[in-house]
């Protein structure tokens, strides 16, 4: 991964083959005289005055120094209008600026920061240069150049930098598992089964020291834990729960509990889905694969709190042996769901590893990340996820932190009237409850399993990938965008909800 440093030093003190250098629209000085060749500030002001560089956000123009400086090039970077800068653009315009770098295809280069410093700029600086030069090459046989020479960049300053890049190196260990997040999920389901996904997993924790278990079908039978045995029973490859556990915390402190869905590829079962875009149900896994992400993003940065992972991974899968619409299954906690449609499989292994953990590990609030409903996409597009839960405070905070990392979210109502729609006249519930309000059904179904302890749902089904409709981040190349580890590790970060 590309490191970046900081740097002490004004533009005619670093040698680089690039500097990047922030232009707001409608400016017309070029406030970088200072240290600057006067006959390249003053080409540059000429260009800027002239309006001949639009400085929309984004645009970018590469003027040649001919040696009138230590850099070789600069790079003018648009960011918009003056009042309308924030983090979220310096995140995009620093991404565009690695992006052109990696074309240029050389391997440093130097930015200055686009506004007054602080924690949140620096920070966004990073993440967008480091999440823009993510790829996913590994299949193929010729890598025509995607792979990215960029190796270092510096960012310079006027500060002391002793106090800025312990906020970098930070970053870097939150991007290292955004981009794990990218890896897992992109994997196609011939090289990701539940088996596979496990033995990731505890690849993972042994690195990191995160105690680690695997419970294999036939103890699950035995626990009860029949909605993610009911699930996977219809593939040959065995459905897995997946446990982490981070331990930062000294006593006996309770967790948080993370809770991700794990289908490494969902057909839809008996309920089969239709062709048309099913080679996306390999991205059925990501809300799994954030929470391994997000317990090795907790685990590296040795955060002192206790969290535990869950992740039940299944493959869904039409045969002899899979489960049917009208099947009747005991949850782990004891209540009866009414199958009506097999499609409708993610709830079930959450219900399941949502009461197991609650249960386990008594945890002072629970977050599931899932892929759930195609109806929250209907409800909210592409670019926003879905959040409901029972804590309204809890929500807040999680809406504080969204905010900053520009991982959009939009809470949904959790009325009592969605409930009446999951009732079953033959079980407790059914696994459905018709096209109303899908996306809110699906997490009332889930409400059945967490008791009263703090929750939230994150319906992360229209921005786990990049797909139709897909917002065009800079930081975000295509493929799997690990939605929500970099929202999570933050509120972890901060451990400031429950005592």
């Amino acid at each position: 991964m590309v490191q970046i440093k900081v740097e002490q030093a004004t533009i005619d003190q670093n040698q680089t083959p690039l500097l990047v250098v922030g232009v707001y629209e409608n400016e017309n000085e070029f406030s970088h005289s200072k240290g600057l060749d006067p006959i390249l500030y003053y080409t540059i002001k000429e260009i800027i005055s002239n309006k001949e560089f639009k400085a929309v956000v984004g645009a970018r123009l590469i003027i040649p120094t001919m040696d009138k400086g230590p850099m070789k090039k600069i790079m003018l970077m648009g960011l918009g209008k003056k009042e309308k800068f924030n983090n979220e653009i310096a995140r995009i315009v620093s991404a565009k600026a690695a992006i052109k770098a990696r074309e240029m295809e050389i391997s440093e280069f130097s930015i200055l920061p686009f506004s007054n410093l602080d924690e949140g700029l620096i920070e966004a600086i990073s993440e967008g240069i480091a999440l823009s030069l993510y790829s996913f090459n590994r299949y193929k046989t010729n890598d025509k150049g995607e792979k990215s020479k960029v190796k270092q960049v510096t960012i310079l300053i006027n500060a002391d930098k002793n106090k800025i890049q312990p906020i970098i190196d930070r970053t870097a260990l939150l991007v290292e598992a955004v981009n794990l997040a990218r890896d897992l999920s992109n994997l196609p389901p011939n090289d990701c089964s539940p088996s596979q996904l496990a033995s990731i997993a505890v690849s993972v924790g042994t690195e990191y020291g995160l105690k680690t278990r695997i419970v294999e079908r036939y103890e699950m039978e035995s626990m009860g834990l029949n909605g993610i045995v009911s699930v996977g029973k219809g593939s040959q490859n065995p459905p897995k729960l997946i446990i982490l556990e981070y331990h930062g915390s000294t006593g006996d402190r309770r967790p948080y509990l993370l809770v991700g869905k794990g289908v490494t590829f969902d057909t839809g079962g008996i309920s089969l889905k239709d062709s048309d875009k099913m080679d996306e149900m390999k991205f059925d896994k990501c809300g799994g694969c954030n929470v391994v992400a997000i317990m090795k993003a907790v685990a590296s940065l040795k955060l002192p709190i206790n969290v535990v992972g869950i992740i039940p991974s299944v493959e869904n899968m039409p045969s002899s042996t899979s489960y049917r619409p009208g099947d009747i299954i005991k949850m782990y906690n004891g209540k009866t769901v009414e199958v009506l449609n097999t499609d409708a499989e993610g709830r079930l292994i959450l219900a399941d590893a949502l009461a197991f953990g609650i249960a386990s590990y008594n945890p002072k609030a629970v977050i599931d990340l899932a892929t759930l409903t195609g109806a929250c996409i209907i409800a909210l597009g592409t670019n926003v996820a879905a959040v409901i839960g029972t804590n309204k405070k809890f929500i807040d905070e999680l809406h504080k932190v969204s905010d900053r990392t520009s991982e959009k979210i939009w809470e949904l109502p959790l009325y009592e009237e969605f409930n009446e729609q999951i009732k079953s006249s033959i079980a407790d519930i059914k696994n459905i409850g018709g096209r109303p309000g899908g996306a809110i059904t699906a997490a009332a179904f889930l409400s059945n399993f967490t008791n009263d302890i703090p929750w939230i749902h994150i319906d992360i089904a229209g921005t786990a990938w990049t797909q139709e409709g897909t917002y065009e981040r800079s930081y975000n190349p295509k493929g799997a965008t690990g939605f929500g580890v970099r929202t999570i590790v933050k509120l972890l970060m901060e451990d400031n909800m429950f005592s």
